[in-house]
């Protein structure tokens, strides 16, 4: 029950967030010429610092909730709330926890299914419960990852998105050079309660990459 309760309240939180992020953009970026303008400028310095460019920004905005859309009109039970999906440059990577095989295998298949989609990174447990202390401690790793990163002049850290589930930590993104990578990997092995590190970074001169 803990588990299932947990996950519920982690994807309320999630959508409350996006929904209050779209609502703050549209209405933020319309009302004046000042709006659009600021708008306009807070985008401009985003895309200095971030390797992806606004349209991919922008398109994997979109496929993340193509894919959500798909869980939720899924036929089994739970799986849109218990599927996290993290979206870069089209590759999608999901993490959580579920009950079967079946319904792994199941979210698979809807990402695939979703238009746009270059990759997918199914990382999804199978686990029946999750106690509320690794809850607590996954959330822990996540902000002291996040702060050493901040921290560190060397990392642009906004290249990069971490999810922590079951003290597992998985990175995806995009690495400037492979030094930057390792002190994000070496960041990220030195944490209290981690059990294991999944990367999925690529370097910025990799071909696969979506530009």
């Amino acid at each position: 029950m803990t588990f299932w309760y947990g996950q519920v309240l982690d994807r309320i939180r999630s959508i409350a967030i996006l929904f209050c992020g779209f609502i703050f953009i549209t209405t933020s970026s319309s009302c004046t010429k000042v709006g659009t303008a600021i708008g306009a400028g807070a985008r401009a310095g985003l895309a200095i610092a971030e390797e992806r460019s606004i349209r991919t920004v922008i398109s994997d905005t979109a496929l993340k909730l193509a894919v959500n859309k798909g869980l939720v009109e899924s036929s089994f039970e739970n799986l849109f709330w218990t599927v996290k999906t993290t979206v870069f440059e089209g590759r999608v990577l999901l993490t959580g926890g579920v009950e079967t095989e079946q319904l792994r295998d199941q979210a698979s298949e809807i990402v695939w299914a979703v238009d746009g989609v270059r990759e997918v990174f199914n990382e999804l447990q199978v686990i029946r419960d999750k106690s509320v202390a690794d809850s607590v401690r996954d959330k822990m790793i996540v902000v002291s990852l996040h702060s050493k990163i901040a921290g560190d002049k060397k990392i642009t850290g906004i290249n990069y998105k971490i999810v922590t589930y079951n003290r597992t930590i998985y990175l995806i993104g995009v690495a400037q050079t492979q030094g930057e990578l390792d002190r994000i990997v070496t960041y990220a092995r030195s944490i209290r309660y981690v059990r294991r590190l999944v990367n999925y970074v690529l370097l910025v001169q990799d071909e696969r990459r979506a530009y």
